[in-house]
């Protein structure tokens, strides 16, 4: 029996863009957390807000970083949370600035039209921002496609596999049966990410990284931008009939 897919969206520069309204609650959040600015420098692609609040510590001045890593696991969990509280009152502010990447809505609508399908978000964002990106998107209507409940968010601590990791979880426990994950991402961290935790990689040059920056980081597949949804649609497709052959050949 074929199993179910997920495929498991990256949100900002791969379905999204939300302007610098994501920086700005990182930054008010790190300054509640600490009474410190936040320091210049952190490269955000591909990073949770927890590796964000990690990147920030570690370019502080040596007395300033060792007491926060002396605050162990609490200091990234209090960043999540105030990080959460910082998006409230911000939908005008992105609704201003955001807007889906070409052919997304075309390419969840197609995916959604296919049989055993589920769409979730896998990002590094805390749920609060990512509802929030999706919401000024046109992309988080409750009765829509993305199932935002088995997803996975950017209060999880550890690495950004730990992310794809949650959300296979989430999901064979909702399927009661294994998962097949199609991981979709614009950076070479979701790349390693989704092979990390046995995933297939599809890399979407619509962020930072270039078509050749997702090949070298060994994504299966990598799309200029989703502006062709039969694309994405025939990995999909592929993937199941990959998985089908594997199992019947080793059976």
């Amino acid at each position: 029996m074929t199993p179910p897919i997920a495929v498991c969206w990256d949100v900002d520069g791969t379905l999204l863009r939300a302007g610098r309204v994501g920086g700005s609650v990182l930054r008010a959040a790190f300054a509640e957390v600490t009474g410190l600015d936040a320091p210049e420098g952190v490269v955000m692609g591909g990073l949770t807000d927890r590796l964000v609040a990690d990147a920030y510590r570690d370019l502080l001045p040596r007395e300033a970083a060792a007491a926060l890593h002396a605050r162990g696991d609490e200091y990234g969990v209090s960043f999540a949370a105030a990080v959460t509280r910082a998006w409230a009152g911000r939908d005008a502010e992105l609704a201003a600035v955001t807007a889906p990447l070409p052919g997304v809505p075309e390419t969840v609508a197609a995916l959604a039209a296919e049989p055993e399908v589920t769409q979730v978000v896998v990002t590094g964002n805390v749920r609060a921002g990512a509802e929030a990106k999706l919401r000024a998107a046109g992309l988080a209507d409750p009765d829509g496609p993305l199932d935002l409940d088995r997803g996975a968010y950017g209060h999880l601590g550890g690495p950004r596999s730990t992310l794809v990791h949650a959300a296979r979880a989430a999901l064979e426990a909702h399927h009661d049966a294994p998962v097949v994950l199609v991981v979709v991402g614009d950076t070479p961290r979701d790349v390693e990410a989704a092979h990390a935790a046995g995933a297939i990689a599809v890399g979407v040059a619509t962020g930072a990284a270039s078509v050749d920056d997702l090949h070298a980081s060994g994504a299966e597949h990598v799309f200029g931008d989703l502006s062709d949804p039969r694309r994405l649609v025939a990995v999909v497709r592929g993937t199941r009939e990959d998985w089908s052959h594997t199992t019947r050949g080793g059976s």
